[in-house]
């Protein structure tokens, strides 16, 4: 098993990896906070032995895979792709440490303008692979470095209370990346005849019913909140998370390709570190709970909210028509490499997402009872499956993958850890690769 859990007590909402959850509502920033707080901080939440061996174990693999993906038939083409996919992996798991994540939200504190532009550093690597590809635009430069710090300054910016300036920033910085695709396809004359009143293939009906639903996301939470909830909303936090999601979900992001035979590209496999830093400046993190380090109590609540989905889902999938057997017959090297790359590409990602904030920010923030977090977080994760368009039958799709999102909030909530709902949501994947086709 990958990961596992810590304890089933829930921190408190402040909890002091938060340091502490929002800034200080009466200046533009927090003044810092005397140094042993911050060391009492750096001290509860250093990972243990075990956690680092782990975190070393999966970078190592992480590697591993990268080399698997792309061969060794001329050991001079490892070179670049392993120093990026390596720097990217070490920033994925440094991120992901507490006390670097405290670390973070200090110094944003004390020097916001610079945590906000740091993450742009990213961008070099688009800015190299621009230079040195004649039909690469060089203006998805600016749209990478825009996509990166909007969110960025959102998170830095939140404050708890809803103030009027909020609303138009936030509300931009969300619909950046919504709109970002289509006006790329209309400068490069992308349309279906090449005229100008003609919308490009991205936005069909299906494409703008799924842009404005994902638009009414923020509006709606301005709509149906209390005036008591408005009071700790946090909007420009919901709306650089949305962001960020927005950019994966409706491909903002250009493609750049680290190496030919990659499955994901660089800025794909950057918004990783890039959420995660944006948590940590912010001082979302410490909700996330993540440790690596196995626990019998994580492996009871792992195994067990495991077989619950199963015992309903494949006989739902397998009398709808949804799943049908396939069993491919890998190898131990070649299950082994999908289980790290589902773990690691989609099932930590999607649970820090999905679990660690959007579930945390329903229970924290707008306090709703858990029974309507489950569901509602549920029911989010579903629903973010209608952009896989191409998928048959995607109705059943989403309802299945929303039942599934039931079972790993419920893993998270009886673990506070993401590792462990991302444990039961990679196994869930694999098996589904493995041993069925739908």
């Amino acid at each position: 098993m990958d990961s596992a859990s810590q304890t089933s007590a829930s921190p408190p909402p402040n909890d002091a990896l938060t340091l502490p959850v929002e800034p200080r509502e009466s200046s533009l920033v927090s003044r810092p906070q005397p140094s042993h707080d911050l060391q009492n901080t750096l001290n509860r939440s250093r990972p243990s032995g075990v956690d680092w061996l782990i975190r070393l174990g999966l970078f190592a693999a992480a590697l591993l895979l990268t080399v698997r993906q792309i061969g060794v038939a001329n050991p001079n083409d490892l070179v670049y792709p392993l120093l990026v996919c390596g720097a990217l992996a070490g920033a994925y798991l440094l991120a992901s440490v507490p006390a670097v994540a405290a670390q973070l939200r200090q110094w944003a504190s004390e020097q916001p303008l610079s945590a906000a532009f740091l993450p742009l550093l990213g961008v070099l690597p688009v800015i190299v692979y621009a230079r040195s590809t004649p039909d690469f635009d060089a203006t998805e430069v600016l749209f990478v470095s825009v996509l990166v710090l909007l969110p960025m300054a959102c998170a830095i910016l939140n404050r708890p209370q809803l103030r009027r300036g909020d609303v138009p920033l936030g509300l931009i910085t969300v619909a950046l990346p919504i709109l970002l695709p289509f006006a790329r396809d209309v400068m490069s004359g992308n349309g279906s005849t090449g005229v100008a009143n003609d919308l490009p293939p991205v936005l069909d009906t299906l494409g703008v019913c799924l842009r404005l639903g994902a638009f009414a996301l923020p509006v709606l939470l301005l709509l149906f909140t209390t005036r008591d909830q408005k009071a700790h909303l946090g909007f420009l936090f919901a709306c650089a998370v949305l962001s960020v999601w927005y950019a994966v979900a409706f491909d903002a992001f250009p493609l750049v390709r680290v190496a030919p035979r990659l499955d994901i590209g660089y800025l794909q496999l950057a918004v990783i570190p890039l959420f995660l830093y944006l948590l940590a400046v912010s001082g979302r993190f410490g909700r996330l709970g993540l440790a690596f380090q196995p626990t019998p109590q994580g492996v009871s609540v792992v195994s067990t909210n495991l077989a619950l989905f199963a015992v309903i889902a494949v006989p739902v999938g397998l009398v709808t028509g949804f799943l049908t057997a396939g069993f491919l017959g890998p190898t131990v090297s070649e299950g082994a490499s999908r289980a790290l790359a589902i773990y690691l590409l989609s099932a930590l990602p999607e649970e820090i997402l999905f679990r660690g904030t959007i579930l945390t920010y329903m229970q924290d923030v707008l306090r709703w009872p858990q029974s309507v977090v489950i569901g509602l977080s549920a029911l989010v994760f579903g629903a973010s499956r209608f952009t896989h368009l191409a998928a048959s039958n995607v109705i059943w799709l989403v309802a299945l993958v929303a039942l599934a999102g039931v079972f790993y909030a419920r893993a998270f909530l009886a673990t506070r850890n993401v590792a462990a709902s991302a444990v039961v949501h990679a196994a869930v994947n694999w098996v589904w690769w493995a041993l069925f086709k739908g």
